[in-house]
């Protein structure tokens, strides 16, 4: 496993937890009435949470066995700044404090404790830690770096590490049911694929960096944006997962897609298509393929 170097220790890599993709209502709509994704593909769970962070807000959760595709309405009010991002998590507690220095000394960030409303008495409890990589004022990417409190954590019996780690799947099973031996197709997302301002994906590049991914300037491949808009392309390679980062001065940014592994190959590649910016493909290879048009 990778790891970054703090000013003392070094620190395990953060694993990607969740990507974060906006969708038009009408997409929204269509696959949050989809039955097969439901039935058949992930374990699938609306989310209503009031956060300290961003107030009340409902999402649809799609799990994997260690990793999320959160889906947000656009209709909502006030989702229209957010069109995307990455979240990351540290399983071994302690680790996004020894984090945040590594981040001081290069792209920054800001800490900050979250609190969620206790589902027994209402009472705000410490939920996480959430580093937030700064990306820019007004940026519609968020990167984050979190770590779930132990507190939170055993108050949902999410099953932990043999070392006291504060597993993913744990969490997600915790929050969506005991997962993998129910053999739904999805196992989880190994490739991302997001636009960014050229800056703004600069900063995403050199935090991931910090942390222990490896990162690779590529040459601008082919996005849909004209040649010259098209910024530099990184390709980043962390645990588990392969990232990459589109530059576009003037393009919507946001999520492209997704690639995820399956329990099962398909007999024959299918596609579901929902609204008119999102299509789904699962493939004969064992993978799926999801892609999203970012809003305009």
């Amino acid at each position: 496993m990778p790891f970054a170097q703090g000013h003392a220790h070094a620190i395990p890599a953060p694993l990607l937890d969740h990507v974060v993709v906006l969708l038009d209502g009408a997409t929204f709509q269509e696959i949050s009435a989809c039955d097969m994704l439901r039935e058949q593909f992930a374990r699938v769970k609306p989310k209503n949470v009031t956060s300290s962070v961003a107030g009340q807000y409902s999402a649809l959760g799609v799990a994997g066995e260690n990793t999320l595709l959160e889906l947000f309405d656009g209709a909502l009010p006030g989702s229209h700044r957010l069109t995307g991002g990455l979240v990351f998590s540290f399983e071994h507690p302690g680790s996004v404090q020894r984090a945040r220095e590594v981040l001081d000394t290069g792209p920054g960030g800001r800490y900050e404790l979250v609190h969620r409303g206790s589902a027994d008495t209402g009472e705000p409890r410490p939920w996480y830690h959430m580093l937030r990589v700064d990306l820019g004022e007004d940026s519609p990417l968020l990167m984050f770096l979190n770590e779930v409190t132990g507190e939170y954590f055993d108050s949902v019996s999410a099953r932990r590490g043999p070392d006291g780690e504060l597993l993913r799947s744990g969490y997600l099973d915790a929050a969506f049911g005991a997962g993998t031996h129910d053999r739904r197709w999805l196992r989880d997302i190994t490739a991302v694929t997001l636009r960014a301002r050229p800056q703004r994906a600069a900063r995403m590049a050199d935090a991931l960096t910090a942390m222990g991914y490896r990162v690779t300037p590529a040459p601008s491949g082919p996005t849909g944006d004209a040649a010259s808009d098209a910024g530099p392309t990184y390709r980043i390679t962390g645990p588990g997962v392969d990232i990459t980062l589109v530059g576009s001065a003037t393009a919507p940014e946001g999520v492209l897609d997704i690639t995820t592994d399956l329990h099962e190959a398909p007999q024959r590649n299918q596609a579901f298509v929902f609204g008119g910016t999102s299509r789904l493909v699962l493939r004969q290879d064992g993978t799926a393929h999801w892609t999203f048009t970012p809003p305009a």
